[in-house]
Formats: structure tokens, C-alpha cells, sequence
């Protein structure tokens, strides 16, 4: 199972995946300097959280 992240820039959506909270947590803050909008990340039980409520709540795997 992975993490999605999901967001918006100016060609579309952007959904990628990764394996942990940690790099989970990284690409969303790589995104958001790149100028991605709108990210959320999912967790593996199917939940969406922004990338601060997704960093609180799982902060103890990442």
C-alpha cells in the first residue's frame, strides 16, 4: 500500500505515491514550492488530509 498525494498546477491534476508518511510528507513540501495547490495526502485506510493535518497525525511513523 502507499500514500497518495494529490494537487493542482497549472497543466492539471498531480497524483503520485509513496511508500511512507515521511516521503509522504517531503514530495507534499516539494510541491507546494513548485507552486502545487490544493495538496492532500491519503493514508492507507483511505482518509485525505491536508499536508499539516496529514504531518500532525502521522508524525510519530514519519
Amino acid at each position: 500500500m502507499s500514500y497518495i498525494i494529490t494537487g493542482h498546477d497549472t497543466a492539471g491534476a498531480v497524483t503520485l505515491r509513496r511508500e511512507s508518511p515521511a516521503a509522504a510528507i517531503k514530495k507534499a513540501d516539494e510541491l507546494l514550492d513548485e507552486g502545487v495547490t490544493d495538496i492532500q495526502i491519503t493514508d492507507l485506510d483511505g482518509q485525505a488530509y491536508s499536508r499539516a493535518d496529514f504531518a500532525e497525525r502521522h508524525a510519530a511513523r514519519a
